[in-house]
């Protein structure tokens, strides 16, 4: 039986590829690399690095990320609930959410204690009784006056001058 010998073009040529992806794999691993002697962030470095506020996703409000749900609160008008489930999603620097009629959404400046909503918009649906118009009227009304974001134990709780609303997780409710 005549013996084969490989070459070692053929080897490099099987081996290659296991490099390679090897190569990827560690460069993966490696942090954003730095030019000596600058002060600049990289560019894939993400916000919120170096001196000067850099390209990237926004910078979530710490500990108010998440989906809520409505429990109850207080305004001018006293106690403020509602038979509907009313949503609010906080995602970085927005807030969408379904109200007991329409959907919303407004973008948040700040902190948690010096927290402001922005540009507040609705969808114009008409709700199917005064009850439920009469909530989402001061409930709009309230998240405009919004200052502060208290997130305590598990629950949320917005408060402004003259109101506070209180959520649950999503995840917290009872099905059904």
């Amino acid at each position: 039986m005549p013996t084969q010998r490989m070459s070692k073009k053929s080897v490099f040529m099987k081996v290659a590829p296991l490099l390679a992806i090897g190569a990827l794999a560690l460069s993966a691993c490696a942090g954003p690399a730095l030019i000596p002697g600058s002060d600049e962030p990289p560019l894939d470095s993400g916000p919120g690095m170096g001196e000067e506020e850099t390209p990237g996703d926004p910078i979530p409000i710490e500990g108010i990320d998440g989906t809520w749900t409505f429990l109850d609160g207080v305004d001018s008008s006293g106690a403020m609930t509602v038979d509907s489930t009313v949503t609010l999603m906080i995602s970085g620097d927005g807030i969408i959410g379904q109200s007991a009629c329409n959907d919303y959404a407004a973008s948040l400046d700040g902190e948690p204690t010096g927290l402001v909503v922005k540009n507040l918009s609705y969808t114009e649906r008409a709700c199917v009784n005064n009850e439920l118009s009469e909530f989402e009227v001061r409930y709009f009304a309230a998240l405009d006056r919004v200052t502060v974001a208290v997130p305590t134990g598990g629950s949320l709780v917005l408060r402004g001058e003259g109101v506070t609303m209180n959520f649950l997780p999503e995840q917290s409710l009872p099905e059904g």
